[in-house]
């Protein structure tokens, strides 16, 4: 073979190696735009006892949620007040709350031998002074305070404006029997890893 067909040769892998690469730069780069608009934005929010133990008041409680344990992109923001800001857009939005009976070791024993039956709800916040149960972006399953059972909630909302959520939580109008919305000190011992709610957010 001459010299001017190994040069020949030679340009003719060169050129396909460059294409190859570029082609392969191409697809790549596509791959990771559509993984990026898949999941550029996420939050998980949790609701940590603080300082005191809190009581259940009568009708619906919000939940204040005041820690961040997952954080990205822009379309999702906590509120110093617990609620939840989402920019534009369609998400899906999963969490849990649960009250309790619980601030002593020893199992609660209700003087009426009720458990406090309820169930979280998860609402847009304008509509909290009027009736949020019936403007409600989704309602957990039911569940008690004596047993600490927890309310889940998952749903999809889509909202074509900036909206504020909130979660709250409510297990009736009287409550003689001691019921909490969060409980910091068990037996007068405190501990700051007691979790009573999360709400996790992710934009579709």
């Amino acid at each position: 073979m001459s010299a001017f067909s190994l040069r020949r040769l030679g340009l003719g892998f060169v050129l396909g190696g460059l294409a190859i690469l570029l082609l392969g730069g191409c697809g790549g780069k596509k791959r990771e735009d559509e993984g990026s608009a898949a999941g550029k934005s996420y939050a998980i929010y949790a609701e940590f006892a603080k300082e005191v133990n809190v009581p259940m008041k009568k009708g619906l409680n919000r939940r204040v949620f005041n820690k961040v344990e997952a954080q990205r992109g822009e379309d999702i923001s906590l509120q110093a007040d617990g609620s939840i800001t989402l920019m534009p857009g369609t998400y899906r939005i999963t969490g849990f709350s649960l009250v309790t009976m619980q601030e002593k070791l020893a199992a609660p024993v209700s003087a009426g031998g009720f458990n406090y039956p309820g169930y979280c709800l998860v609402y847009e916040k304008d509509a909290e002074a009027n009736d949020p149960l019936q403007r409600n972006i989704g309602i957990g399953c039911p569940s008690t305070a004596r047993e600490m059972t927890p309310s889940l909630f998952d749903l999809v909302f889509h909202v074509d404006r900036v909206a504020q959520i909130c979660v709250g939580h409510q297990s009736g109008e009287e409550f003689p029997d001691k019921v909490f919305l969060s409980v910091y000190k068990v037996d007068g011992v405190s501990s700051p890893f007691h979790v009573f709610a999360r709400i996790a957010i992710t934009r579709l």
